[in-house]
């Protein structure tokens, strides 16, 4: 597998240009960096084209930090991203293409005849377009980064998701992953919690995308709160299924937290009506649960 670096050089003088989809992160961004920022608004037509408007130009010679998440609706964030990346690359002499969200990064590997593995190809538009480096929060696998032939450095929001959790009262929490896929995120929200961790298994049908838990025991949750940690919670049926079987075994409040908050199809009332008792995400995708910024550590990894 490719080796990616855990730092992007930017150089002097750099804007930030903050797309539609992600105007609060760049916004936080660009001040932390101390850096001017651009603004984009988008007018979409009658039959689904986009039209992008630049709150100003990109000075010349600058490096130009282009931000723009990629979550639905999916192709169009997509193409507005990489046409932003491309008019960047005009008057600017580097651009990074920071994409706290990517889509389609689950598409990382062939699961049946015939399919694509479309976060390949994804890849290879962001280094058409022009970038000469990337920044991901939360890359759904490290298989998906070695896709990218670009320096692509993959930011770990666990550090700020576990500061937000240590403030919250709870009653001798654990941490819970819903599958095997999850464990090392858990594993990681333990260390820095102080506090034990369980990995669910689950089992999924490729072809209708049902879920099952199989895991038949659940040790030391009767009573404490749990925290069900993953990536991201698109339309919460994992996260339902794994908080129906804690609380057959008698676990305490169950709260969520997650990288991204995708949260489509109704997904928060269907969980708060099984029960779960918080939902916490971060401002990779703005929502009604984006409790926790990450521009923080966006801006750490990003070096003059």
């Amino acid at each position: 597998m490719r080796r990616h670096p855990d730092r992007v050089r930017i150089g002097s003088s750099p804007v930030v240009v903050g797309g539609d989809a992600s105007l609060d992160i760049s916004a936080r961004l660009a001040r932390r960096l101390g850096a001017p920022h651009i603004s984009c608004k988008v007018r979409t037509f009658s039959d689904g084209e986009s039209k992008i408007t630049q709150s100003r130009p990109v000075p010349r010679a600058s490096a130009a930090i282009v931000v723009q998440s990629t979550h639905p609706p999916v192709d169009s964030n997509l193409l507005r991203a990489l046409s932003l990346v491309s008019a960047a690359t005009r008057t600017s002499r580097r651009v990074i293409a920071v994409v706290p969200y990517m889509g389609y990064a689950r598409q990382d590997r062939a699961f049946l005849a015939g399919e694509l593995v479309s976060i390949r190809e994804i890849a290879r538009l962001f280094a058409g377009a022009g970038a000469a480096a990337m920044v991901i929060v939360d890359m759904h696998s490290t298989e998906g980064l070695g896709h990218f032939g670009i320096p692509t450095v993959n930011v770990e929001a666990a550090p700020a998701i576990a500061a937000h959790l240590a403030r919250m009262r709870m009653k001798h929490r654990i941490i819970v992953s819903p599958d095997a896929g999850a464990k090392k995120r858990a594993e990681m929200f333990a260390r820095e919690l102080g506090c034990d961790t369980l990995v669910l298994s689950k089992k999924r049908n490729r072809r209708t995308g049902s879920v099952r838990i199989t895991t038949r025991s659940a040790p030391g949750v009767a009573g404490r709160d749990v925290i069900l940690v993953d990536d991201m919670v698109s339309t919460g049926s994992s996260i339902i299924k794994a908080a129906a079987f804690l609380q057959s075994h008698k676990c305490g409040r169950i709260h969520v937290a997650c990288t991204h908050g995708l949260l489509i199809d109704g997904a928060r009332s269907k969980m708060e009506m099984a029960g779960i008792t918080s939902i916490i995400s971060t401002n990779t995708i703005m929502g009604s649960t984006s409790a926790i910024d990450v521009s923080g550590l966006i801006a750490k990894v990003l070096v003059s």
